[in-house]
């Protein structure tokens, strides 16, 4: 006899909660860093911002930072949609509309993080 239950429908929003809350704790903590760094001394000219996002690890937390925003908004906005928007017309549109400003978002941040500040 199996002791295991099925999680069923209540099992769907946990993937969304998670991606909430591991989300908002990477954007939080690079909020912290981000103020501290500013803080500290930023970088006062092009040359200083240049040389800042030469780093490839800081391309690289900036890069996680706009993913955690872009999915963090996705499954915020997701969730508004699904309660407020009763039609399913106009939910698919919505969403639609949403999903293809944030793929063109998650573009351009690819494309200035790639080729950096020139």
């Amino acid at each position: 006899m199996s002791s295991g239950r099925s999680l069923g429908s209540s099992h769907r929003g946990m993937t969304a909660f998670l991606v909430q809350r591991i989300t908002s704790l990477y954007l939080a903590g690079f909020t912290v860093y981000m103020v501290g760094w500013l803080i500290a001394g930023p970088a006062r000219d092009y040359a200083g911002w240049t040389a800042y996002f030469g780093s490839g690890l800081v391309r690289l937390a900036w890069g996680l930072f706009f993913a955690s925003v872009l999915a963090h908004v996705w499954v915020g906005l997701r969730s508004i949609y699904m309660d407020y928007l009763k039609p399913m017309w106009l939910r698919f549109a919505i969403s639609t509309l949403t999903a293809f400003g944030l793929m063109a978002l998650a573009l351009w941040c690819a494309q200035i993080l790639i080729r950096g500040i020139e």
